[in-house]
This record gives structure tokens, C-alpha cells and sequence, in this order.
């Protein structure tokens, strides 16, 4: 955690966990309230379809890429617009699908990206790196729950917290994107 760009990469896994994670937990009421649908399991199944697919594709985009940090702001732009078009798009027959897809997607490649910068910064302490990587996904699920939980306690419409969810990707994404422009200077200044 002292290495600031080790921290600087977790947090971004944080953010993206507080996000993605939380919002999940409340994959339910989401469809409950928004669609009008007491049955979550085809928008379980798609968000689960899309992970996988995340999961699977992602090794290989970051070995043609060579540039996980860029694709990692790319996954949490195309995550943040997902979130956003949520609410809107769960009254559309079968369009309705499509943000919990790359909701899954995304949320489920973020972490290899993540993992590959976190090796390239600490190639003697990998191990301890991607345990504070996978801690700091733990820990952003738990804080995100507990977050929307308090925000629809406390009268947040729950239309709303996909929105919520989107803003603090966006803030993860912009937080991705300075990681990646001070990277690039630092490569430039050493002549690489």
C-alpha cells in the first residue's frame, strides 16, 4: 500500500466493487420496483451469462491490448454506461436484458486487468498484491451493500441507485484514466 500507484490501482478496484457488487445485492428489488416483475432470475441468468463472458474474453484482449490500464478504463466506461441505461431500458421486452449482460461482463473482467497491473508493479510481491486486490473487492462489495441499503433507508428511490452506482464508476473510470495519463508521462520522461 505504500507504493502509490499499487494503492491508486486498488482503490479503483475498490470503487469499481462498491459499484458493481453493492448494486447486485439488490438485483431483486431493482427488478421488483423497475420492471414490475417479482421473478429476478432471467436478469440473474443474463448478468451471469455476461460475467462468464467477461471472465473468458478478457485474458485474451489484455494479451492483444498490452495495455490493461487503457482496457481498464474502457471496461469501466462501457460499466458506467450500463448502470446508467438500466432504469431506462427495463421496460423494453428483451432490450431489458442487455445492460445486465455488460453489467456482468464488465464487472467480471475488471478484475484481471487490475491483477496484471498489480504484477508489473510488484513482480517480488505478487501474492501480497493480489490479496489486498481481491481484499479491496471483498471489502467494496460489503461497503457498497451496506451504502444502497443506508441510501434506501433513508428514502432513495431504488430507480435511483443504479444511477448512484454509475457515478461512482465514473469516478473509478476518472480515477482509471489519471492512473493511465501519469503512467504514460512517467514512460515518456524515461525515454521507453
Amino acid at each position: 500500500m505504500t507504493n502509490p500507484r499499487v494503492a491508486s490501482t486498488v482503490t479503483v478496484t475498490f470503487l469499481t466493487s462498491v459499484a458493481s457488487l453493492g448494486l447486485y445485492t439488490y438485483i431483486g428489488v431493482l427488478v421488483q420496483q423497475l420492471a414490475r416483475s417479482h421473478v429476478a432470475t432471467p436478469y440473474l441468468w443474463v448478468w451471469g451469462i455476461g460475467g462468464m463472458a467477461g471472465s473468458l474474453f478478457v485474458g485474451p484482449l489484455i494479451d492483444w491490448a498490452r495495455r490493461p490500464g487503457v482496457l481498464m478504463a474502457g471496461i469501466l466506461a462501457t460499466l458506467a454506461f450500463s448502470l446508467f441505461a438500466l432504469p431506462g431500458s427495463l421496460h423494453i421486452p428483451f432490450l431489458c436484458f442487455l445492460p445486465f449482460t455488460v453489467w456482468g461482463a464488465m464487472g467480471w473482467a475488471s478484475q484481471a486487468p487490475q491483477q496484471h497491473v498489480l504484477l508489473r508493479l510488484q513482480p517480488h510481491n505478487g501474492s501480497a498484491s493480489m490479496a489486498l486486490n481481491s481484499s479491496a473487492n471483498y471489502l467494496g462489495s460489503a461497503v457498497g451493500s451496506a451504502i444502497a441499503g443506508l441510501l434506501m433507508s433513508s428514502g432513495l428511490p431504488t430507480s435511483h441507485l443504479p444511477i448512484v452506482a454509475g457515478c461512482v464508476v465514473s469516478v473509478a473510470c476518472l480515477g482509471q484514466v489519471r492512473i493511465v495519463s501519469l503512467s504514460n508521462r512517467q514512460i515518456t520522461k524515461l525515454g521507453y
